[in-house]
């Protein structure tokens, strides 16, 4: 029995020397675990200083005056940005009107120009600057004389603008500069003799300048075309100092005066003229001339009817080409002919009246 209770003691014992043990090895565990995590962030920290010292010693650059120790101390201690973005206000952009590009061209040089060249651009230019001012018409209409000076038509985009022609004026042809960028339409109003051309110009961008040549049976627009984006012309016409010279032609010439003004004789205006063939409303009431012109007076019906062509027959009856223009019931011809046609209508109901000289 003895021996029994000292063997328990005995393992007793040797049990609770072996925990002694265990956690005396734990405990100095620890305690290296703990060195090598210290030594290791001393390390960390020494590696991180000479790190910062060099980024320190290259960032920090030597300012000038007062503000030396701003930028030093904004240098050393960096504002880090904002989480989200970098930019955390909003910048302003400066919006500036910049003008059309220039036309790209396949030559970048000037042409050099001779004296006489420069002599000839400087008339144009006297003539396109002269600074003959527009008069305001009726219903607000802007009136240009004609043949004064360049006329400058404005115009803005989404907006048309009306070029009104002279009465029984007719448009032989239109040509723009920039046909691209600006669209030139005709248009009429009235009927007959009063027939009106209207020239409907339309831009389609602000910014833009170029010239329109406007051909006509009685003469030649040269007109300067601009747009910009709000501001527009919305109706032009034109005076035309032919207008004034006609109505004294014709005064003169149904009182029987010369130009000098002495009386003519009868003889001097020759109503020796024959009209035949068919009878419609606008039929001629009488032809006659005055050793210039001949002159070819319709009826008041013809305000309301189409105004008929007028042929000019040679000795062979071919067709001649002939100016003559319209003044209010009255045809002008700029020569005295022996005969001529006026045709009226189409097809089935063409009608034609002969007018001959009898002399």
């Amino acid at each position: 029995m003895q021996n029994k209770y000292i063997l328990v003691i005995s393992m007793c014992a040797l049990m609770a020397f072996s925990n002694a043990e265990a956690k005396t090895n734990n405990s100095n565990t620890k305690q290296k675990v703990q060195k090598q995590k210290s030594s290791v962030s001393n390390a960390t920290s020494k590696s991180m200083s000479k790190v910062n010292a060099k980024a320190k010693s290259r960032l920090q650059v030597p300012a000038i005056g007062a503000q030396a120790n701003m930028i030093n101390a904004s240098i050393s201690n960096p504002i880090p940005p904002a989480p989200d973005s970098v930019v955390t206000e909003k910048v302003a952009i400066e919006r500036k009107s910049v003008p059309p590009p220039p036309a790209n061209l396949m030559s970048g040089k000037n042409a050099t120009l001779t004296h006489r060249e420069n002599a000839g651009m400087a008339i144009a230019k006297s003539f396109s600057n002269n600074q003959v001012m527009p008069t305001r018409g009726d219903e607000g209409v802007i009136v240009f004389p004609f043949g004064e000076t360049m006329p400058s038509i404005v115009c803005a985009p989404l907006i048309v603008c009306d070029i009104t022609l002279q009465a029984g004026e007719v448009v032989n042809d239109i040509n723009v500069g920039d046909a691209v960028r600006w669209k030139l339409s005709p248009a009429t109003s009235g009927s007959g003799m009063n027939t009106t051309t209207h020239v409907i110009v339309k831009p389609t961008d602000a910014a833009l300048q170029t010239n329109a040549i406007i051909t006509t049976d009685r003469r030649t627009y040269v007109l300067k075309l601009v747009s910009r984006r709000t501001d527009y012309m919305a109706r032009i016409s034109f005076t035309y100092a032919d207008d004034t010279q006609e109505q004294w032609r014709n005064y003169r010439a149904r009182l029987g005066v010369q130009a000098n003004g002495e009386n003519a004789p009868s003889s001097e205006l020759n109503f020796n003229y024959e009209i035949s063939g068919s009878k419609p409303k606008w039929k001629p009431v009488r032809v006659y001339n005055d050793n210039k012109k001949t002159y070819i007076e319709f009826p008041e019906a013809i305000k309301n009817s189409e105004a008929p062509a007028l042929l000019v027959l040679d000795d062979s009856n071919q067709e001649q080409l002939v100016n003559y223009r319209v003044l209010g019931t009255k045809y002008v011809v700029d020569k005295i002919f022996d005969s001529a046609e006026l045709i009226g209508g189409t097809g089935n109901k063409q009608t034609k009246v002969t007018i001959s000289r009898r002399d």
